[in-house]
């Protein structure tokens, strides 16, 4: 999906340039890196703490969790108390969690989630998709509407309360502050 003619990590892209400069200066993609891994080391830029893994972070930290232990492995979407090697590291908050992309077959095949350091992966997808991670991203940085409503909805209907965030920037650099869903 594009707005403008531009693709979501395009937008978030040129919305640090111009409004968190000191958030852009902090990304360590090359210049001919695009996509998700063009943002790479934009600490905070993806609600609420985390920021985006280089390919090289990615594989070495995929490497490091995953667990060797042959489990009969669940679809895509459910609960683990240990680190898949179906689990793609996409990005990091530097105390241990993580967001990643759930490559286990099944209908949420392809969703982003979070790794908890202590709890594992126990809350519901955050986004179905990592385009679908970028557009919330790239929405809520051009409007300053909440992202994370996708996520939200879905904890709701299993019970579970979270928080939505919104945009804010303070000293150039982003960061995410809870709204009320």
């Amino acid at each position: 999906m594009t707005k403008n003619g531009l693709q979501p990590w395009e937008r978030i892209h040129n919305w640090l340039r111009v409004n968190a400069s000191r958030t852009f200066d902090q990304i360590t993609a090359g210049s001919g890196a695009t996509g998700f891994r063009g943002l790479a080391g934009a600490e905070n830029l993806i609600p609420t703490r985390y920021t985006p893994l280089s390919l090289e972070d990615s594989q070495r930290e995929r490497t490091r969790k995953r667990t060797e232990l042959e489990i009969e492995a669940e679809p895509a979407g459910t609960t683990s108390g240990i680190f898949l090697g179906e689990f793609v590291p996409i990005a990091a908050d530097g105390m241990g969690d993580y967001l990643f992309v759930d490559e286990r077959p099944g209908p949420e095949s392809g969703c982003v989630r979070e790794w908890d350091v202590d709890e594992g992966s126990r809350l519901p997808s955050l986004w179905p998709s990592l385009d679908a991670m970028l557009t919330d991203i790239a929405h809520s940085l051009d409007t300053g509407e909440p992202a994370l409503h996708w996520h939200a909805d879905a904890a709701r209907a299993k019970f579970f309360t979270v928080s939505v965030y919104v945009p804010e920037v303070h000293d150039a650099r982003l960061s995410w502050q809870r709204s009320r869903s």
